[in-house]
């Protein structure tokens, strides 16, 4: 081959290098979708692992934006201050038809439970004599320190409150409600009852009212109350209906079974990822990763017809 070709056949190779170079830059990459999640205190770790599980299934360009509160604050900030949510997740599935529907929202689903428990350390005052049956003694107790989370904001406050009056009947000690009450510092009560965690971790709290999954999750110790008091039985729904409490607002909340309650607003941002996440977190692999969080799935339960659910939604429950 002679000078000349040998020329020709290099600015070739050089060219052809280039125009593939140039093609490649003109390649877009995916763009990122940013999915608002707004949910209950309790619910953070299981769909924070959801949501990772999610991402590493449909591509890296998927982020979640996450924030938790207690879940009157979680509702109230799409239907009082309408905020753009992707998805929302509470602990009292009744605040969602309360707050959302069907102005803000369409559906709902009834999906998992938990259970009201006493949470403690080693620190604890009288942490070696406390159980189910003398707890309400041992709170009363000079110089203990115990909370609950704010009932105005956060279902586990006021199920705590709830569960206060349904003791008195339990353990026929009239006036125990209000007892309790009483001897619970103001300062201790704060927006939502993950809150609390710090407070015992500090000696600051002696005792904490929480969901067995925070206990669990964040490896505290526990006192197990009968089924008569921490919400966890549905056989039992008629017998938790005896309490009832008023908020600031003026509504009235009703002792019932704890059920968690999810869906993805009529105004999300990003409708079609966040029908197809809360699909996800209702499949087989969601309902291990709840379970494993000490929050285990129940019958799914909607409030509308299923050929009017989404249908990744759809397609999880039909798949049970």
């Amino acid at each position: 081959m002679d000078m000349k070709k040998i020329i020709y056949l290099f600015i070739a190779v050089i060219l052809a290098i280039s125009l593939s170079g140039c093609g490649r830059s003109n390649i877009k990459p995916q763009k990122s979708v940013y999915v608002t999640v707004f949910h209950a205190g309790s619910l953070t770790i299981p769909i924070r692992q959801c949501e990772s599980e999610f991402t590493n299934m449909y591509g890296n360009n998927i982020h979640f934006l996450d924030q938790s509160a207690g879940s009157v604050e979680v509702v109230k900030s799409v239907s009082e201050l309408h905020k753009s949510v992707d998805v929302i997740g509470v602990a009292d599935y009744r605040l969602i038809p309360q707050f959302l529907i069907p102005q803000y929202a369409k559906w709902v689903i009834q999906f998992a439970t938990n259970k009201l428990v006493i949470v403690y350390t080693d620190k604890s005052k009288f942490a070696n004599e406390i159980n189910s049956n003398n707890w309400y003694d041992i709170l009363q107790r000079k110089g203990v320190e115990f909370a609950y989370s704010d009932p105005n904001s956060d279902p586990c406050g006021y199920r705590t409150l709830l569960m206060f009056k349904l003791a008195e009947i339990y353990y026929k000690k009239p006036g125990l409600y209000r007892k309790l009450v009483h001897s619970v510092s103001p300062n201790n009560i704060k927006p939502k009852s993950v809150q609390l965690i710090a407070g015992l971790e500090s000696g600051e709290l002696d005792y904490a009212f929480e969901y067995l999954s925070v206990a669990k999750q964040n490896h505290l110790k526990y006192i197990n109350l009968p089924d008569e008091l921490n919400f966890s039985n549905p056989a039992l729904k008629s017998f938790y209906g005896q309490a009832k409490l008023e908020l600031k607002n003026g509504k009235i909340v009703t002792g019932a079974p704890i059920i968690y309650g999810i869906t993805v607003p009529e105004n999300a941002p990003n409708k079609e990822v966040a029908e197809k996440f809360v699909g996800f977190l209702l499949s087989d692999r969601g309902r291990k990763i709840f379970e494993e969080n000490g929050q285990p799935f129940i019958k799914f339960v909607s409030n509308v017809p299923m050929d009017e659910l989404p249908e990744p939604v759809r397609d999880a429950l039909q798949n049970k």
